[in-house]
């Protein structure tokens, strides 16, 4: 009577033990990552290894959203040191991230705090076996790079059942029941305000295995090094996952034709339905279908987002953190003189001293204080006009 009633509604849900967790990932998770498409980047990386473009790019959509703080869960089976490059004026976080991802065949998929960077079949299968707490509550936890799998899986339950694990004494995360999950050293670790369930997930995604529908995160451990009654292994002969349907709502003032159509090309059984944040009466769509089909619809959603340029002028002047290394001055003054929408012109005289290689690596600064530091490294006068940004060779 429960899945008639459901159908009727317009969606489907899988139910698990309410006792335990829900299996699927919160329905809000792409409103709450909408901090991704308001972020405006002007980022020129070029050497840079993936990890560290990503931390930037991360860091900065952190920085932007006070009331919540983002990180990021790399895929284990991807190289964080492939070196990557990317020149982006005044794009949206959103924009570099799926620039920076597409050519290493990455994707790029939120859930609440925590944006998961892998391959296109890593986010299904852990989009399609994640676990969500069935009553609210939010860990936070820090761990240093090089803790291991156990130690970090050990922290999770900890924070989760209020008890503090001190990783430098000698109490042992196998003393803790957990000495049947593989070893593994990971990297640095900073969550805030995250489900724990969504952790223990990921932890456990990174080995193939998955929560039993309606299991407590008590039963993540064991007696001995058996696995534990809450967890299983995903065979490679079990798909069942890229079936896995759940709810999820996007916001859609400009692209709900866009999501639409994109989750009809990967699942033409998938189901919609139009409405309003209750909150901010803006526009939304509660999209039904599966991994991939959600994979779709948050392109989509990403590629019609507003442009930057137009969010920042409707609010306060927009401010950059931005790292660049060895670039020519001329083409750094480009680019912030066309985030801005402006001209730039170099006097014949200046454009020789225009090329000299520059750094920087800056603040919340603006794009005139940006291209203000970076005409001092050259020994040029730039003028931020309203139309042009002019550059000449300073008077003596």
């Amino acid at each position: 009577m429960r899945h008639i009633l459901a159908a009727l509604l317009g969606v489907t849900f899988s139910f698990c033990s309410t006792l335990a967790a829900f299996c699927q990932p919160p329905a809000d998770s792409p409103i709450q990552a909408a901090a991704f498409t308001r972020t405006v980047i002007t980022v020129s990386l070029d050497g840079q290894t993936a990890e560290e473009a990503i931390n930037q790019i991360v860091s900065q959509v952190s920085s932007g959203s006070p009331d919540r703080r983002w990180t990021w869960w790399r895929d284990g089976g991807v190289d964080p040191n492939k070196i990557v490059s990317l020149n982006l004026a005044g794009g949206s976080a959103a924009e570099a991230m799926t620039q920076l991802t597409g050519p290493l065949g990455w994707e790029a998929f939120p859930i609440p705090g925590i944006l998961l960077v892998g391959r296109p079949e890593w986010i299904d299968r852990t989009l399609g076996t994640m676990v969500t707490s069935a009553k609210q509550q939010t860990i936070d936890l820090k761990l240093p790079q090089g803790t291991s799998s156990r130690a970090t899986l050990s922290a999770i339950l900890g924070q989760a059942e209020n008890r503090r694990l001190d990783l430098d004494r000698s109490e042992s995360s196998e003393a803790m029941g957990l000495q049947w999950l593989p070893h593994d050293v990971w990297p640095e670790i900073h969550f805030q305000q995250v489900d724990p369930w969504h952790a223990a997930s990921l932890a456990l995604s990174e080995f193939q295995m998955a929560a039993r529908q309606g299991s407590l995160l008590a039963r993540l451990r064991s007696r001995d090094e058996s696995l534990p009654d809450g967890v299983e292994m995903i065979e490679d002969t079990d798909t069942s996952w890229r079936d896995t349907k759940f709810l999820m709502t996007y916001p859609t003032d400009e692209s709900e034709a866009e999501v639409r159509r994109a989750v009809q090309a990967v699942d033409a059984s998938g189901s919609f339905r139009s409405g309003r944040d209750p909150k901010t009466r803006k526009k939304s769509l509660r999209v039904h279908t599966n991994p991939a089909g959600h994979r779709a619809a948050l392109a989509a959603q990403w590629n019609a987002a507003a442009a930057p340029a137009q969010i920042a002028a409707a609010g306060r002047e927009a401010t950059y953190d931005l790292k660049l290394l060895n670039k020519p001055a001329n083409e750094v003054l480009q680019q912030f003189a066309g985030a801005a929408a402006k001209k730039l012109a170099i006097d014949e005289d200046a454009k020789l001293r225009s090329q000299a290689i520059v750094s920087l690596d800056a603040t919340k600064q603006t794009l005139e204080q940006l291209a203000q530091s970076i005409a001092d490294q050259a020994n040029l006068h730039v003028v931020w006009g309203d139309q042009v940004v002019r550059v000449s060779l300073p008077k003596d």
